[in-house]
């Protein structure tokens, strides 16, 4: 899958800690079998025989493969206290398919340090959307409606997900999101655990105009409008970072990148995506509204699919009624045929016989006459 990343593997031999009742905390020497409709990521997780270390990103993130599959993640290096670690614990135990949770942790600290060093260790994608619009930009290929909608669909639920639990992003970029090219998902990572460790980092990419007058807004609309930006810039092919002159949002531009929206994806994903990205903090929803917002338009989907279906039925029912009733007249119009046909041959058959009589007793009556 990724062959550069074969030089120079290295094994892993450090006891790895699992630490969710859904993973197999014994690293097996041969793989056990699939379970039956187990699913293919879960069972990679927990089915693999060892950590291969493949290559360093940084000096505090490294790819590692789980062996002997072609599934990969990544590892984060850090000082961890304890806070950190029990938040990290509780997001091992989330299932979310829109969601790059962590999966489990290693201690490598030494045993005679006074600060704790660990390894924590996630799902590794290595294509976010910053390098997929780069991707697709270079010969102009258009993301097809639906997949738009897919995105707006799965990343709204997953940070809906978060809303519930009290938890905003606040780190959204055009490199948070992720494709999963296996799954065909579009996916986010929740990083807030370390939200304290690196509070500078804990600022959306695309901030809304209320940001810059008022710290105290509602931080989950915050995140609304950073989606909205996101995928806007996916749709249009092009990093809406150019709409801001100094930080400051130009209103005109945005209006003006709405415009080709609607010309590229008119219908729903253009009138979501005002919805995320509306100026006014009151208008935009939160999480919990928006999803009210898709329902709605599901629904509304559903209406007018079902009237197309009694359309389409009505239709067909007319055309049954008009072909019957051809059927008919065709059946109708062979029998006069075939009556006329046989009252013509009788009208012969007659004028036959009367010429015959004639001709008998025109016969006759010479013969008499002599």
């Amino acid at each position: 899958m990724y062959p550069e990343y074969y030089i120079g593997q290295q094994k892993q031999t450090q006891t790895i800690t699992k630490i969710t009742s859904s993973y197999n905390p014994v690293v097996q020497d041969v793989p056990r079998q699939r379970l039956p409709n187990e699913n293919p990521k879960d069972y990679m997780l927990s089915a693999y025989t060892s950590l291969i270390h493949v290559i360093d990103i940084t000096s505090t993130s490294s790819i590692y493969r789980l062996d002997p599959f072609a599934k990969y993640l990544c590892c984060w290096t850090n000082i961890i206290n304890q806070a950190e670690i029990s938040a990290i614990l509780e997001r091992t135990k989330w299932k979310h398919p829109n969601l790059i949770c962590f999966l489990f942790y290693q201690d490598c600290s030494d045993k005679f340090a006074q600060t704790k060093e660990f390894r924590i260790y996630y799902e590794y994608l290595p294509l976010d959307v910053k390098q997929l619009i780069e991707k697709r930009s270079q010969n102009n290929e258009y993301v097809p409606e639906e997949e738009i909608w897919k995105m707006i669909i799965g990343l709204s639920d997953a940070l809906l997900f978060l809303q519930k639990k009290g938890i905003s992003h606040s780190a959204l970029t055009l490199e948070s999101i992720y494709f999963d090219e296996e799954y065909l998902l579009y996916r986010v990572q929740d990083v807030s655990p370390f939200r304290a460790k690196a509070p500078h980092l804990f600022c959306n990419e695309f901030q809304p105009p209320e940001n810059q007058t008022n710290s105290k807004s509602n931080r989950f609309k915050h995140d609304v409008f950073g989606v909205g930006m996101i995928i806007l810039s996916l749709a249009l092919l092009k990093d809406c970072k150019d709409i801001y002159n100094q930080g400051v949002l130009q209103c005109d531009q945005l209006k003006d990148n709405l415009q080709k929206l609607g010309k590229l994806y008119p219908g729903r994903v253009e009138n979501v995506l005002r919805l995320m990205v509306d100026l006014d903090n009151e208008k935009r929803p939160d999480w919990i509204e928006f999803q009210q917002i898709l329902q709605q338009n599901k629904e509304k989907q559903i209406g007018l699919s079902e009237q197309q279906s009694n359309i389409i039925q009505q239709i067909d029912k007319q055309k049954c009624k008009r072909n019957s009733d051809l059927n008919n007249n065709n059946q109708e119009n062979m029998e006069i045929k075939i009556n006329s046909q046989k009252g013509d041959g009788l009208d012969q058959k007659l004028i036959n016989l009367n010429k015959r009589i004639q001709e008998t007793l025109s016969k006759s009556f010479s013969k008499n006459l002599r």
